[in-house]
């Protein structure tokens, strides 16, 4: 039985676990891989880096932070979550947790654009494809942009200087 099982490994999630583990209390994570983090090349938009880290190098560093307040993490994607006496009981991959408070921390998914996986990820590593506005917003400042959508939700208008 856990305090607190947090779904998703990203950047929010792993801060949850922090702050909960260090209030001494069990905390699991379940973790699928795909964090959007592990694409960013070099992101300037997290405190304690003014030179920036690496998405994968943070997650690596958030991960190692939780476990050395007593983090559980364990890979998989939930598969199910139900009530139960105690709070919830999840299955994922190849196991199944109980836990009194659940946390989705589960993140977005990124609606690509249709170009070749190769091309993809060079564009990803240099930069040139950007999919957080809150962390590449800076990045691209005094910059030419194009911003690219699916559906008619789109800005009617343009929304950047």
């Amino acid at each position: 039985m856990r305090d607190c099982v947090i779904i998703g490994g990203g950047p929010a999630g792993l801060t949850a676990a922090i702050y909960l583990a260090r209030f001494h209390l069990n905390i699991t994570v379940i973790d699928a891989g795909q964090s959007r983090a592990l694409w960013i090349p070099t992101t300037h938009n997290h405190a304690g880096f003014p030179n920036g880290i690496s998405g994968e190098d943070l997650l690596e560093r958030m991960r190692a932070q939780a476990i050395k307040y007593g983090t559980k993490i364990v890979q998989g994607r939930v598969g199910s979550i139900s009530n139960n006496d105690v709070g919830f009981a999840l299955e994922y991959g190849h196991g199944a947790v109980e836990a009194a408070t659940v946390i989705l921390a589960t993140g977005v998914v990124n609606r690509r654009p249709a170009i070749s996986e190769e091309l993809h990820a060079q564009a990803l590593v240099e930069g040139k494809i950007r999919y957080c506005p809150v962390c590449d917003g800076y990045e691209v400042t005094d910059k030419n942009v194009a911003i690219t959508v699916r559906n008619d939700l789109a800005a009617k208008r343009p929304i950047l200087r």
